[in-house]
């Protein structure tokens, strides 16, 4: 009888172990998460800004990846730190990971549209190529910059995909902030239309080579498409107003 009760104290004193790390992990996990809300308000007022205004923006914020590298590694030492299962710190690691990586690419994007936007034509490199910086972070260039010697591609794809996003809602939001009493005239700022269906066209593509097995990455997936749709619909309206006037050449 002895021996079963302290069978059942040590299973009582596991779960409370366990509810007591997961405690750890969630209050670490909030404190990240409010670490990074700087940086997406930054990416959110990024997105209420017109195509053309950009570079005016750019010339008074500074690159984010310092910034970054060292939040990411002052996250990941503390978690190395607290008592709980591999397996729990790996996945909290990969969160860090793959959110700080999706602030990375909406930077690289914007930065590198407002450079496009002040050369004509617009041309605009999709990844790196020699002097050129592409306007999507390669994972190398990522996982460098954030300090991280292991590439995880599935943290870097599940970041791109979030990207996809931030593309077809910033061009939602140029087209609306364009046509305010615009009366139709055209404008560069349309392009974006242009150039983001490209890209997410091109991502695309470049998606439907690899085999996703993995349930999240083909979930994010499925909905890629629909960002394509969405952005061609744009696209093809643009077109028959005519306000598409400005060529850009997407490498």
């Amino acid at each position: 009888m002895i021996e079963l009760d302290q069978f059942f104290a040590d299973i009582s004193d596991e779960i409370a172990k366990d509810v007591s790390d997961r405690a750890s992990l969630q209050d670490l996990e909030h404190r990240f998460d409010l670490s990074l809300i700087p940086y997406h308000s930054k990416i959110n007022s990024w997105t209420s800004t017109i195509p053309t205004e950009l570079n005016d923006v750019f010339k008074e914020t500074f690159n984010f990846e310092e910034e970054l590298k060292t939040n990411l590694a002052k996250f990941n030492t503390e978690l190395s730190g607290l008592e709980c299962k591999s397996s729990q710190r790996e996945s909290l690691s990969n969160k860090f990971v793959q959110d700080s990586i999706f602030v990375v690419l909406s930077n690289r994007y914007f930065w590198v549209l407002a450079m496009a936007y002040t050369t004509a034509p617009i041309t605009i490199h999709v990844v790196t190529s020699g002097d050129n910086c592409g306007i999507v972070a390669t994972p190398k260039e990522i996982f460098s910059a954030l300090g991280v010697n292991d590439i995880n591609y599935q943290s870097y794809l599940l970041a791109l995909l979030k990207l996809t996003d931030v593309l077809v809602d910033y061009t939602t939001a140029t087209v609306i902030n364009q046509s305010i009493g615009s009366e139709n005239s055209a404008s560069p700022n349309y392009t974006l239309g242009l150039i983001n269906s490209n890209i997410v066209s091109k991502l695309q593509n470049g998606f439907s080579l690899l085999d996703l097995k993995n349930d999240a990455l083909r979930k994010r997936y499925d909905g890629l498409k629909y960002s394509s749709q969405k952005l061609n619909k744009i696209v093809y309206d643009l077109s028959l107003r005519n306000l598409i006037t400005t060529t850009a050449d997407i490498l």
